[in-house]
């Protein structure tokens, strides 16, 4: 049986190490963030509203600042809200083309739970969940971040109660990899 596995939580809490185990285990690993720039670069109608939104003077054509949108995207719900709708229908059409594909399993890393019914196809929701500092902690161990960044974005993330409600399981990855990886292989071993 293929299997879609959707790894969601908040940022710094391990969705990209979840996602990249799962990739060992012969998933196929979509992360959200690179499919996303891959279609703004492709896409020039979706440059300009990006460039309008964020008021640049130029039409992205040549270069995009990802650190001004992400800059941009951090300072208000609002502005996350109108970045979202200029991106999410492109992304949701691209992303369920990719996974219409039933050769592959396929583990989507996709932050955003509150977007994930959009996915059209059967799936199963793993929300991993770690607590503020070693989140934190995660976050500025990337030398292009630091806790300014993380705040701002953290802020605009849903609670722990929405993920917890929205996902089919939730593993805690606040302790050692070996915990959050043996939960994984216990969780999909249920769909093989």
């Amino acid at each position: 049986m293929r299997n879609i596995i959707i790894i969601t939580g908040p940022i710094g809490s391990g969705k990209s190490s979840a996602c990249k185990f799962l990739k060992k285990y012969g998933y196929k690993y979509i992360n959200s963030d690179k499919l996303a720039k891959e279609i703004i670069r492709g896409d020039n109608n979706i440059k300009k509203k990006i460039s309008k939104l964020i008021n640049i003077e130029n039409d992205l054509s040549k270069r995009i600042p990802w650190k001004k949108i992400r800059d941009f995207i951090s300072l208000s719900t609002s502005n996350k809200k109108n970045y979202d709708a200029i991106i999410h229908n492109s992304f949701y059409k691209k992303l369920n083309s990719e996974i219409n594909n039933k050769k592959y399993n396929y583990v989507i890393e996709i932050p955003l739970v509150e977007t994930i019914k959009k996915i059209k196809q059967k799936k199963v929701i793993i929300c991993i969940l770690s607590n503020y500092k070693k989140r934190r902690q995660r976050f500025v161990k990337n030398k292009r971040r630091n806790e300014v960044q993380f705040n701002s974005l953290n802020r605009l993330q849903k609670s722990y109660k929405f993920y917890i409600k929205n996902s089919d399981y939730v593993i805690y990855n606040n302790d050692e990899m070996d915990i959050m990886t043996n939960r994984l292989i216990s969780i999909i071993n249920k769909y093989q």
